[in-house]
């Protein structure tokens, strides 16, 4: 949703709060924080304060003197309730669990109504009517049909469930608070002490050169920088406005170009060690050490870009498009001369993760490390001053709104399915109809991760099938970690599937292009994320822990053979452009190679092989004919 217009009034007060929020969490993630109430509480108040100050209540009247009204007392009763929740938590959980107080309903019924308004405000109406939709269907549980019938609960207890127990204040604020939030703070940094333009210009000069460099630049630039920002809108934004006009200035279309960039952007959700709010929770749920969740997933999504890289390649070889001229790539040594330490701040975090450190910790460390080595090695245009460190802080509070506007009403939701069990009868009836067919199952679980996509992020997306969709999996006999990986992997799609694609919509803005077709490419380029939901399941040793180097090479050899295929078939070139039976026979390949069985890889093997070479021997023999052709000439 848009903010609202930027006014003087407005801009101090926004900058002390914004500022104070990350200043507060980057102490409690390096010294450990004062308690658990104060910890979720401030970071639910920090965020409802600046939510109601940015985001207008009517989108069509942001400049509304009667709604500024409405604001100041949201504002006003955000401070209240949430004070009141700090204080109050310790003795009600001494004295009054099961019991609560009339202040109690009455906070907790106005902390309800806050949540799903700061909801709709940041994020639009799909989540907030979600979150409204469980409230009404935990209180009329004896009057609804089917898996949603249960004995009904009573407000007083509907609502000390969600003020107290487990719901707005629950997990997920505690995982935005105490993971998510430092590492935004450790991108914020990243991004003010010029990391962006270093990796882009480090990016360059290893492919700008080669042809369709723009949009392979894109494709690193955005693995590297998404890395650590964890966020494909944020992303897309940072690195596209860069990244973008230089794909149109040497021939790609401008859907193309910005679905590069979408693709691109959105494979940064499950590249470490960031990898988005998402996976954080992921281990919260599955009390899987992060460390851990990153070793499996770093495979995974590094096939992703590598899917990428050779889809943009063939297409570029395909069009005749060339890369940058030699005058306009940048010297490797040069860039590296310039902000080597960035290098190394992101080896460091990888180095903590390894320690076994907490998240929090990491985060800080890498904060520290970008902060202390610019102010020593930096240049002077990008050193740190006391401006550009209140900016960073600033940044980190204010990016963090885009998860922290939906932490209540998730707490919402998720209070909702456990307290009715509409989970597990979801899980039941999902097995029930796929007849216990793992396959069947899992295509059912991608056709419910689109639609419940549409209109939720990437971090509601994945909550709700975690609750939804994977128990179904567990009882088919697939493990927790591998169930829950595959739901967080679809939840990505949302970013490149029409009709809902928010990546893609963010980079038609920046390219100008058609939206609907810049998802159609998005969705093209990023296919390969369909495919790796299967291999979570049927070839485990893609996550790597638990298997041989032996096992772990056969996976990587196969599917890096399979993002050539996939790339060929999708793009129509493999060393010359292809017909439609050779781009059959790659996709067979393709399949082939997906399948973990050693003959199907060499089957697919052969027949990935069978194409190039075919077309490497009409290619010379075609060089051949126009050499002689011109010797006659």
């Amino acid at each position: 949703m848009k903010m609202r217009p930027e006014t003087s009034w407005l801009k101090l007060p926004v900058t002390i709060i914004a500022s104070a929020f990350g200043l507060f969490y980057f102490i409690t993630s390096g010294f450990g924080v004062i308690n658990s109430e104060t910890n979720r509480g401030f970071f639910m108040l920090f965020t409802f304060l600046l939510c109601f100050m940015l985001y207008p209540a009517s989108q069509k009247k942001p400049g509304s003197k009667v709604l500024a009204v409405l604001d100041a007392l949201l504002i006003v009763l955000s401070v209240a309730t949430i004070l009141y929740w700090v204080f109050q938590y310790p003795v009600y959980a001494a004295k009054r669990v099961g019991i609560p107080s009339n202040a109690d309903i009455a906070f907790g019924i106005v902390m309800i109504v806050l949540s799903l308004e700061v909801t709709r405000r940041a994020m639009g109406n799909t989540l907030m009517i979600l979150g409204i939709v469980m409230l009404a269907q935990v209180y009329l549980g004896p009057w609804l049909p089917g898996i949603f019938t249960h004995g009904g609960i009573s407000i007083s207890r509907l609502v000390e469930y969600n003020f107290y127990i487990d719901g707005m204040f629950g997990t997920i604020v505690a995982v935005y608070a105490t993971y998510v939030m430092p590492f935004l703070l450790f991108g914020a940094f990243l991004q003010t002490s010029g990391a962006g333009d270093f990796f882009i210009d480090l990016a360059s000069s290893f492919a700008g050169k080669v042809p369709g460099g723009p949009a392979l630049i894109a494709v690193i630039g955005s693995a590297i920088f998404g890395s650590i920002s964890g966020s494909p809108v944020a992303n897309v934004v940072a690195t596209g406005t860069f990244t973008i006009p230089m794909m149109k200035k040497v021939g790609y279309t401008k859907e193309f170009a910005g679905a590069v960039e979408a693709a691109a952007s959105t494979g940064g959700s499950f590249l470490p060690p960031v990898m988005g709010a998402a996976a954080f929770v992921l281990a919260t749920i599955t009390e899987t050490p992060y460390s851990k969740v990153m070793i499996m997933a770093v495979l995974p999504a590094l096939l992703y870009y590598l899917s990428i890289g050779f889809q943009v390649y063939f297409q570029a070889r395909r069009s005749g498009l060339k890369g940058l001229e030699p005058a306009e790539v940048p010297k490797a040594r040069d860039v590296l001369k310039r902000g080597w330490y960035y290098v190394l701040a992101i080896l460091v975090v990888a180095l903590l993760i390894a320690g076994g450190y907490s998240p929090p910790v990491i985060a800080f460390g890498g904060t520290v490390f970008v902060i202390l080595c610019n102010l020593i090695f930096g240049a002077k245009k990008d050193k740190f001053t006391v401006k550009k460190f209140i900016g960073s802080l600033e940044s980190a509070g204010t990016s963090s709104l885009i998860v922290g506007s939906t932490a209540g009403t998730l707490g919402l939701v998720m209070a909702g399915m456990t307290l009715t069990g509409l989970g597990l009868k979801f899980s039941s009836l999902l097995v029930t109809m796929a007849g216990a067919n793992l396959f069947v199952m899992i295509l059912m679980v991608m056709l419910i991760a689109t639609v419940i996509g549409m209109g939720t992020t990437i971090t509601a997306s994945y909550i709700i099938l975690s609750i939804l969709a994977a128990p179904s999996l567990i009882m088919a006999g697939v493990p927790p970690i591998s169930a829950h990986l595959l739901c967080f992997w679809l939840s990505m799609s949302s970013n490149l599937t029409p009709p809902v694609c928010v990546a893609a919509f963010a980079a038609a803005s920046i390219s100008g292009g058609n939206p609907m077709k810049t998802g159609v490419h998005s969705f093209i380029l990023g296919i390969f994320m369909y495919l790796m939901p299967f291999a979570f399941v049927y070839v485990p040793q893609i996550m790597i822990i638990g298997y041989s180097l032996y096992e772990i090479a056969e996976v990587v050899i196969s599917y890096g053979f399979a993002t050539v295929a996939l790339a060929a078939a999708v793009q129509g070139w493999l060393m010359r452009s292809l017909n439609w039976l050779q781009r059959l026979i790659c996709f067979a390949g393709c399949l082939l190679l997906a399948t973990p069985n050693i003959l199907a890889d060499l089957g697919g093997l052969a027949l990935l092989g069978s194409v190039f070479f075919w077309n490497l021997w009409k290619r010379g023999k075609d060089r051949k004919d126009g050499q002689a052709g011109l010797a006659v000439a």
